[in-house]
């Protein structure tokens, strides 16, 4: 009887429980594992008892991400910003898709999304877009807290036309990869002699039909990364088919056959690994006789000591022995 009283008086007092209650037991349970209180340790006694709150259910504390994104397709370099900056805090993270909503501070990273950026937003590693450099108008910032940029024009433009500081920390967060995606490993003997990337405004000029080799950037991030790391040698006027291929060590050449992007993203990532005589092949087969450019030269440690933190308190950095040539 006395049981059944206390059954009772438990489900009255849960009923008339206000919501804030429920709200902070379900807080305390979410925050339990990144506060480091959680025991994952646990005895074999305990062992199936004890669970860990799975990752998915983590609270990012950090700023939400701006990246690119068209209304009808995913560019592999612009998606893969979300999913490095995941891996660096170890933590899923909101996202700002084209800088909406502008009045929220975010944090910029991979791609030429300068002009995406409000007031007061983050920048790290980001590029100024071509297309945009001669348009100031576009730009709807006056001042931004910049921890590093692609290469040295975005900081040249950055600093000329609004006095904004920027230090001289370059390299796109790409270069990243390998160390925070240890999944993805080069095979020992790549199947492909060559691969080549176009920008996704130049596929229709890669048909399948007569090129069997072509990776579409259009494709998910991480089948684009694969199919990188089984070549040999890239061809690529897809920005981030080159940093990423140059990441792993694999060598890789610009394609110009259009200019439907400037030259100027190019050049900035190409100054920013101290490759100031870089030359673009007009074709696949003067890309081939030219090879690779040289290794890119950047101060990884650097750029990866430059990720902002300070917004993401409960991350732990890493200890990498980055190398200074790739």
């Amino acid at each position: 009887m006395r049981c059944k009283v206390g059954i009772r008086m438990t489900k009255d007092f849960l009923k008339k429980s206000s919501y804030w209650t429920h709200g902070l037991v379900f807080l305390i349970l979410i925050l339990w594992p990144q506060l480091g209180i959680a025991n994952t340790k646990s005895s074999p006694r305990h062992r199936g008892v004890t669970k860990q709150i799975p990752k998915s259910l983590l609270i990012s504390t950090g700023l939400p991400l701006c990246y690119w994104q068209a209304s009808s397709f995913t560019n592999f370099g612009d998606f893969l910003s979300i999913k490095l900056v995941e891996r660096i805090v170890n933590a899923p993270i909101a996202t700002s898709r084209n800088g909406i909503p502008r009045e929220q501070k975010k944090l910029l990273a991979i791609g030429s999304i300068i002009a995406l950026a409000s007031d007061d937003d983050v920048v790290w590693g980001s590029g100024i877009n071509g297309k945009s450099v001669s348009s100031l108008q576009r730009y709807r910032f006056q001042h931004l807290d910049v921890r590093a940029v692609r290469g040295p024009l975005t900081r040249d433009f950055l600093m000329q036309n609004f006095h904004i500081d920027c230090p001289e920390v370059y390299g796109d967060p790409a270069l990243l990869v390998p160390y925070f995606f240890p999944e993805f490993q080069k095979p020992e003997y790549p199947t492909q002699d060559f691969v080549i990337i176009p920008h996704y405004s130049e596929l229709k000029m890669f048909p399948p039909s007569l090129y069997a080799n072509v990776i579409s950037p259009l494709e998910p991030w991480d089948q684009v990364i694969s199919k990188i790391l089984n070549s040999r040698f890239v061809i690529s006027s897809s920005l981030h088919g080159i940093v990423v291929a140059e990441a792993f060590g694999i060598p890789a050449r610009l394609l110009k056959i259009t200019f439907n992007e400037p030259l100027f993203k190019y050049a900035d990532y190409y100054l920013g690994t101290q490759r100031p005589s870089f030359q673009y092949a007009t074709s696949v087969e003067e890309a081939l006789l030219l090879g690779g450019e040289p290794p890119a030269k950047c101060d990884l440690q650097k750029l990866y000591q430059a990720f902002p933190f300070d917004y993401w308190p409960l991350s732990e950095r890493k200890t990498i022995n980055f190398p200074t040539e790739l």
